[in-house]
C-alpha cells in the first residue's frame, strides 16, 4: 500500500487525496493545529457538472498530523505539497525535508520559480512535477443565492476538465508510484516532459488577464470593455517570452498569435460551458491568493529583466492592482 501525506488540506488536497485513496493509497494530512479538527471530521467532495453537483463523495484521511515530530516518526512513499507558491517560501520546507527524508515530493505549484526554490532544499532526483486537470472550490460559493439546487452542498466541488489529463514529470524512477497511485483511483493521468515549463506557460497566458479581472472588479463584461485590455494582451505576450527565455524554447502558434480578440471570442463560450458561475468562482478563487497574482507578476518582471526582456506592461497591470493586507505567508503549514 502506498502511504502519502499531503501538505494542505485545501480545496486541491482534498481532490489529490480523494483520488488517492480511492486508489488504494493510505492517505494523511499535514496541516496547522487549528485546521485539525476540523480535518479529523472528514472531507465531503461534489463532482460538479452543467446538471448541477453529484451526492457527495466522502473521505476520511488516515490521521492528520500537526507536528514535523509526528511526519518524522512514519514512513512515506509520497509527499504532495498542495499549497500556494507563496505558502512555499520559508524555513518549513527545510524541517519538511529533514522529516520525510527520502520520500518522492510531488509539487504542483504554478510561480516561475516554484522548482528553481524547491530545488535549493530537495534533490532533484527526489522530485516529480504535477500539473492538474480539475477546477476545485469550496461550495456554496457566496455569491449562491439561498433558492439554488446546490446551496446545501457544502464542502469541495471539483471539475474535470473534459478530454485532459493530470501531468507529471520528473524523475523517471519516481514517475510510476505518482502515476500508478492517481490511476488506480481512476483518475486520468499522463506523462508530460517539462511539467515546470507547461505551468509556466499557462500561468503566463492566465495570470495577466486575473489581474485584469480584478482590476475590473471582477466583472467578464467590464475586462472585455476595459482601458487596460490591450495591455494586460500585451503583459501576456511579455510573459510568454520570459518562459520562453527561462526554458529556451520559441513560442508555439497559439502563444504568438494570442490576441484580445480571441480572448472576447472566447469568453462567452467559457460563461456558457462552466457548470457554474464562472465570476463568482474566479472572484471566490482569485480574491483568495491576490497575494500569489501579484507574486507571480513580480517573478516575470525579474525574471525578464534577467533576460533583458521589455516588462512595461506586466509592470502597468502590477502597478494597477489594487493594494491588499499582508497575508499569514504560511498559513497552510506549521511553522519550521
Amino acid at each position: 500500500m502506498t502511504k502519502v501525506l499531503i501538505v494542505g488540506a485545501g480545496a486541491v488536497g482534498q481532490v489529490y487525496g480523494h483520488y488517492l485513496q480511492r486508489g488504494g493509497a493510505e492517505v494523511s494530512f499535514f496541516v496547522k493545529e487549528k485546521y485539525k479538527e476540523e480535518c479529523e471530521q472528514g472531507f465531503a467532495l461534489y463532482r460538479s457538472r452543467r446538471v448541477g453537483l453529484s451526492k457527495p463523495e466522502r473521505f476520511k484521511a488516515e490521521s492528520i498530523l500537526t507536528s514535523y515530530d509526528e511526519v518524522a516518526s512514519e514512513q512515506w512513499d509520497q509527499v504532495w505539497i498542495a499549497i500556494a507558491s507563496t505558502d512555499l517560501r520559508g524555513q518549513w520546507l527545510r524541517s519538511l525535508k529533514n522529516a520525510i527524508g527520502s520520500a518522492t515530493l510531488v509539487m504542483l505549484q504554478p510561480d516561475l520559480d516554484d522548482r528553481d526554490y524547491v530545488l535549493e532544499n530537495f534533490p532533484s532526483e527526489q522530485l516529480v512535477y504535477g500539473l492538474a486537470n480539475f477546477l476545485s472550490y469550496q461550495t456554496p460559493l457566496p455569491d449562491m443565492p439561498s433558492h439554488h439546487r446546490d446551496y446545501d452542498k457544502k464542502g469541495v466541488a471539483y471539475l474535470l476538465l473534459p478530454m485532459m489529463s493530470a501531468e507529471f514529470s520528473g524523475n523517471p524512477d519516481r514517475l510510476p508510484g505518482v502515476l500508478d497511485a492517481l490511476a488506480d483511483g481512476r483518475f486520468p493521468v499522463k506523462i508530460q516532459q517539462n511539467v515546470p515549463r507547461i505551468y509556466a506557460d499557462r500561468s503566463a497566458m492566465m495570470i495577466p488577464l486575473i489581474a485584469l479581472l480584478e482590476v475590473n472588479t471582477w466583472s467578464i463584461e467590464r475586462l472585455s470593455n476595459s482601458d487596460l485590455l490591450d495591455t494586460s494582451i500585451d503583459a501576456v505576450q511579455e510573459a510568454l517570452g520570459v518562459v520562453a527565455a527561462k526554458f529556451h524554447r520559441p513560442l508555439n502558434l497559439t502563444e504568438k498569435y494570442f490576441s484580445a480578440w480571441w480572448l472576447k471570442m472566447g469568453l462567452p463560450f467559457i460563461r456558457w460551458l462552466a457548470p457554474m458561475d464562472v465570476e463568482s468562482f474566479l472572484k471566490y478563487q482569485f480574491q483568495k491568493t491576490s497575494g500569489q497574482t501579484r507574486f507571480m507578476l513580480q517573478h516575470f518582471i525579474v525574471q525578464g529583466e534577467k533576460e533583458g526582456k521589455n516588462v512595461s506592461s506586466l509592470r502597468t497591470l502590477l502597478e494597477r492592482l489594487p493594494a491588499t493586507p499582508e497575508n499569514d505567508a504560511f498559513d497552510s503549514v506549521p511553522a519550521a
